[in-house]
C-alpha cells in the first residue's frame, strides 16, 4: 500500500512537471508550434508611390549612409530574398530600417517592403519584393520626380511581373550636393548595395529613366547596356519594344548622345562583374500618355515572361 502511494505521487508529479513545462513553452516568445509571421496590410501601391515621389524636395531630404548602414540594409534585403523576413527585420533594426508585408489593392498580390522606420526618413529609398518564390527581375527607379513619371512606370512593371524586386530612390536626385543623392552616379548608397546584391544573384535588371522630348525628338525609347552600349539582353528588349510599335534609339547602332548611360554606376558595375542590365530612357510624351506607357510596360513584361 505504501508502495502504491509512492507510485501515485511520482505519477502526479510527472503530470504537474509536464504541464508546467508545456505552460512555459507557450509563454516563451518564439517557442510555439506556429511560426511568427508578418501581418499583411493593404495598400494602393500606385497611389502611395505617387504621393511618395511628389513629396520629394530638390533641395533637401538626403543624408549619406555609412558603410555599416549600407551593409546592414543589404543583409536585410538578402534575408528577405531568402525567405527570412523576420530575421531581416532584426538585421536592420539597429540602423532604423524595417520590413513590412503588404497587399497591393490593384493586383491583390502580396509583397515585402524594406523601408526607413525613423521619424525623419533619410532618403535611402524603398525596396519592394514580390513574395513569389523566385526572383525574375530587378526594376530600378533612380530618379523619381526628377524623371517625372518614371516611378509610375516602375510600379506598373512591378505589378505586371510576379517575382520582381522594385528599388525606388528615396530622394530627388538634387537633394544633396556633389551628386550624393543621384543614385545613378554614386556607389555609396543603399540603392547601389541592393543593385549589386541582385546582380550577384543573377537577376537581370531594368533601370527606368525619363528624357525630355527634345533630347531625342525622333525616339520614344533610348536603350543602352551602359559603357559597352549593346548586349544580347538589351537587343532582345529592343526587339520587343519595336514590335510594340515604339521608336527605339539603339545606342550601340546609331548613338544617342547624352542618354547612353556610359557614366551610370550601376551599368559600370555590371560591365565589370557580369550580368544583364538595361538602361531604358522613356520620352516625356510616352511617359505621360497612358496608351504609350502601357505599351512600354507590356513589352518589357513580355520580355521577362519569354526569358
Amino acid at each position: 500500500m505504501k508502495h502504491s502511494r509512492t507510485a501515485m505521487w511520482v505519477s502526479t508529479g510527472v503530470v504537474v512537471v509536464t504541464s508546467a513545462v508545456a505552460l512555459v513553452l507557450l509563454l516563451v516568445p518564439g517557442v510555439t508550434d506556429k511560426p511568427e509571421q508578418l501581418d499583411a496590410g493593404e495598400i494602393d501601391l500606385a497611389a502611395d508611390v505617387r504621393q511618395f515621389a511628389e513629396g520629394m524636395s530638390a533641395e533637401s531630404g538626403y543624408s549619406k549612409p555609412s558603410p555599416a548602414e549600407r551593409a546592414a540594409i543589404g543583409e536585410g534585403v538578402r534575408r528577405v530574398l531568402d525567405g527570412e523576413p523576420l530575421d531581416a527585420r532584426k538585421a536592420m533594426a539597429s540602423v532604423g530600417y524595417t520590413v513590412s508585408k503588404r497587399v497591393d489593392t490593384g493586383t491583390k498580390r502580396s509583397f515585402y517592403e524594406v523601408s526607413d522606420s525613423t521619424d525623419r526618413p533619410r532618403g535611402w529609398g524603398r525596396i519592394l519584393i514580390d513574395t513569389a518564390a523566385t526572383v525574375h527581375l530587378g526594376i530600378e527607379v533612380p530618379h523619381p520626380k526628377a524623371d517625372l513619371g518614371s516611378e509610375q512606370l516602375g510600379i506598373a512593371l512591378f505589378q505586371r511581373v510576379p517575382g520582381s524586386v522594385l528599388v525606388i530612390a528615396g530622394a530627388h536626385r538634387r537633394a544633396a550636393p556633389y551628386r550624393q543623392a543621384d543614385m545613378a552616379h554614386t556607389n555609396e548608397s543603399v540603392f547601389e548595395t541592393v543593385h549589386e546584391l541582385l546582380v550577384q544573384r543573377k537577376v537581370p535588371v531594368m533601370q527606368l529613366h525619363g528624357f525630355r522630348n527634345e533630347s531625342a525628338p525622333d525616339s520614344d525609347i533610348v536603350l543602352s547596356a551602359g559603357p559597352e552600349l549593346g548586349s544580347p539582353y538589351v537587343e532582345r528588349i529592343a526587339q520587343g519594344l519595336k514590335a510594340a510599335g515604339l521608336s527605339v534609339c539603339l545606342s550601340w547602332v546609331t548613338g544617342c548622345k547624352g542618354l547612353e548611360a556610359t557614366t551610370n554606376v550601376q551599368a559600370k558595375w555590371v560591365a565589370e562583374h557580369g550580368g544583364d542590365f538595361a538602361h531604358i530612357e522613356v520620352s516625356q510624351d510616352t511617359r505621360f500618355t497612358a496608351e504609350a506607357s502601357g505599351r512600354v510596360v507590356s513589352a518589357l513584361a513580355q520580355q521577362v515572361a519569354g526569358r
